[in-house]
């Protein structure tokens, strides 16, 4: 089988076959163990990776205010309730730190419901005034919490945190006027939490005191098929390992499916980061695939923590490829939990997948069709002739 028609079927495995597959849930499951098959098939040296995690499952909410129907939805991992109370409206930090919560189902606008609020447990970047706002909320006696969408006609969280103590939903910013402090509302949120294992998949080839690590990360949102996010950068992983039986490298070669990026505390990564990444001398470099072969685009690298030599020579074989080309680093990715640990990082994307993220990726709009498996397929022999 070609590269383009292997990377086309595991497409169709995780996105059709299996479809939405958060860290803890069943389907989750059942991806990393298609990944692990189709790496011992390969004949790869596996291992899967467990943590603790949580399954999380949610099934609407209502809100009623002034004797009428406000459109709610669970935030990501937030807690069920049913709860009746007064709103209160805040939109500032400085406001919040006066505001009478007890009691009260608090409403977060404006100021506060600009950006996304760090989860408590993530450790590389928390900024000191999102901590304050979370401490604020959860220690103020509060019912729970609604936050106004960052988009206008979806359900864009504010507080996407599991261990957020309070319920909170979301409400969209057109139905921001039916809200105002004082008024009495009831607020039900149909939501789960649920104690789970979720695992990394973990694959070896070849021998060597170094290895170089090529990684992507196997999970999604709880709602979209993933194709670009991830399940091209889990197809580029195995299309890679395909290709391997009989040859040799002069250094070991580790293929990492982790677990949990689009997940509030990236509990796989951690467990990574743990378990491996204490060593960053074992390590030549890595290579983490996230959001590649958008179709119409390029393929995209950028360094970190490079030597000159690596980047020279990555460079120069991406010149002769046509369809490649080098981009500004970017924080977001697994790419930074090598870089952050010393060992030097390529991340490949696709030109123009950011613009993507709030009306395609983490939706159901994320489907293979975005996908060119030629390209991925380029990518992959890319890859391995960078060794």
């Amino acid at each position: 089988m070609d590269q383009k028609n292997e990377i086309q079927r595991h497409l169709q495995a995780l996105c059709e076959e299996i479809g939405p597959r958060p860290t803890g849930s069943q389907a989750n499951r059942d991806a990393v163990s298609y990944a692990r098959r189709q790496f011992e098939a390969y004949g790869l040296t596996t291992q899967l990776q467990e943590f603790d995690c949580m399954d999380w499952s949610r099934n609407g909410g209502t809100l009623k205010a002034e004797g009428k129907e406000i459109p709610v939805m669970p935030a990501p991992y937030s807690k069920g309730c049913g709860v009746q109370g007064e709103i209160i409206r805040v939109g500032s930090l400085e406001e919040l730190r006066k505001a009478p919560l007890s009691g009260k189902i608090v409403l977060l606008c404006d100021g506060l419901a600009s950006e996304p609020l760090m989860p408590k447990s993530f450790v590389f970047w928390n900024p000191d005034e999102h901590k304050e706002i979370i401490s604020l909320l959860e220690n103020g006696g509060a019912l729970a919490v609604l936050t106004v969408s960052l988009s206008a006609g979806q359900y864009l969280p504010i507080i996407e945190d599991g261990d957020f103590e309070l319920p909170c939903g979301i409400v969209l910013p057109e139905n921001l006027p039916l809200l105002d402090s004082g008024i009495r509302a009831v607020l039900k949120l149909d939501a789960e939490r649920k104690a789970a294992k979720g695992a990394n998949v973990i694959a070896s080839y070849g021998s060597g005191a170094h290895k170089v690590c090529f990684s992507a990360h196997i999970d999604t949102g709880s709602m979209t098929p993933g194709a670009l996010d991830n399940s091209s950068g889990t197809a580029v992983l195995l299309a890679m390992a395909s290709q391997l039986q009989g040859k040799t490298y002069p250094y070991r070669l580790e293929f990492v499916l982790f677990n949990g990026e689009d997940y509030y505390s990236t509990p796989g990564e951690m467990a990574y980061l743990a378990s491996h990444l204490s060593r960053p001398e074992d390590y030549v470099c890595a290579f983490n695939v996230d959001g590649a072969g958008l179709k119409g685009k390029d393929i995209t690298y950028s360094f970190y923590e490079c030597p000159e030599k690596l980047s020279s020579s990555i460079r120069s074989f991406a010149s002769r490829l046509e369809g490649f080309s080098e981009t500004e680093p970017w924080p977001q990715g697994d790419h930074t939990l090598f870089s952050f640990s010393g060992v030097p990082a390529v991340a490949i994307t696709s030109s123009g997948i950011f613009e993507l993220t709030e009306k395609v990726l983490h939706t159901e709009k994320d489907i293979p069709a975005l996908v060119d498996t030629k390209k991925l397929g380029d990518l992959a022999a890319f890859l391995l002739g960078a060794v």
